[in-house]
């Protein structure tokens, strides 16, 4: 494992949490997603997806809102939406925050007061919740493509793009991190929410077959490493994912010294793909993209970790 990768970032909640250059790989993703759409043909919008059910536009506009909903938590909006037949933009006012002042004004706040105590929602709490709603989620999705022509579909996503990076940029970056906002998951810290907004743009980037970022990518794989350590806690596995993440998991013996008698080792897309459900273990294991040696060495009964 490269050192710098292990330990550059991590100056806040450890691995998995916050770090300063989180809004910039965010950017980077999103910029990689928005040249991949715009070079697509227009036959490729109505084709099927590598996302089953989904067809390229439906999966563009959702990754789409996923950056609206930054948008959106910014200002205090949690119900983003796009509007249909032209440009899409955020129910109430453009991207860069209703009657063009800063992101996370009166609207944020009176939202946060109407929440009272609840609980804060972590990324892993968020992500897990995604189930839940996938159903309404598609659905609306699925209305917001219908009769949207190609270009419309390529302009929505920059645009969401642009406006959720520019809204991010408004912000003192010393306050980005512990920023309250109301997601569609709950009341968040930005920093936590900021994760989720990463999962999505590098998950669904390579549902659209673009090749993650490395800075989002690494943002991803040591968020997933750190639930999968929350989930089966211990020292019998080590799991690698060079040059971004190694944790121990899974109940046993510790091991102090020489080789782990227990090691899974899996490229970082492979093991986004694997986490995600969009890659059988069984595939990775066979062509490579995953190594794992030792009798406690399969993981697939606390895979995947999203469905």
């Amino acid at each position: 494992m490269a050192r710098g990768d292990a330990q550059d970032g991590d100056a806040r909640g450890g691995a998995a949490g916050f770090a300063p250059a989180l809004p910039g790989a965010l950017e980077e993703q999103w910029k990689a997603i928005s040249g991949h759409v715009g070079g697509l043909p227009d036959e490729a919008f109505a084709a099927p997806s590598a996302l089953p059910g989904w067809t390229t536009a439906e999966l563009v506009l959702h990754t789409a809102r996923s950056a609206l909903t930054l948008s959106a938590a910014l200002r205090g909006d949690p119900a983003p939406g796009l509007a249909r037949g032209s440009t899409p933009s955020l129910a109430g006012g453009s991207a860069g925050g209703s009657g063009g002042g800063p992101a996370g004004g009166s609207g944020a706040e009176s939202s946060l007061a109407r929440t009272g105590g609840a609980p804060l929602v972590t990324a892993a709490d968020y992500l897990a919740g995604t189930g839940a709603r996938a159903g309404a989620i598609a659905a609306t999705v699925r209305d917001l493509a219908a009769g949207q022509a190609p270009e419309a579909v390529r302009v929505a996503f920059r645009d969401a793009a642009a406006g959720a990076a520019a809204d991010l940029a408004r912000l003192p970056p010393d306050e980005i991190a512990d920023r309250l906002v109301i997601t569609p998951g709950g009341r968040m810290r930005l920093g936590e929410f900021l994760l989720t907004r990463a999962v999505e743009a590098v998950v669904h980037g390579l549902d659209l077959g673009v090749p993650p970022a490395r800075p989002a990518l690494k943002t991803v794989v040591r968020l997933f490493t750190s639930m999968l350590a929350q989930r089966a806690p211990g020292h019998a596995v080590e799991l690698r994912v060079p040059p971004f993440s190694a944790v121990q998991i899974v109940e046993g013996p510790r091991h102090t010294r020489g080789t782990p008698p227990n090691v899974v080792e899996a490229d970082p897309a492979a093991f986004v793909l694997i986490a995600t459900g969009r890659l059988a273990w069984e595939a990775a294991l066979a062509d490579g993209r995953i190594r794992a040696s030792g009798e406690r060495a399969d993981l697939r009964f606390l895979l995947p970790l999203l469905a």
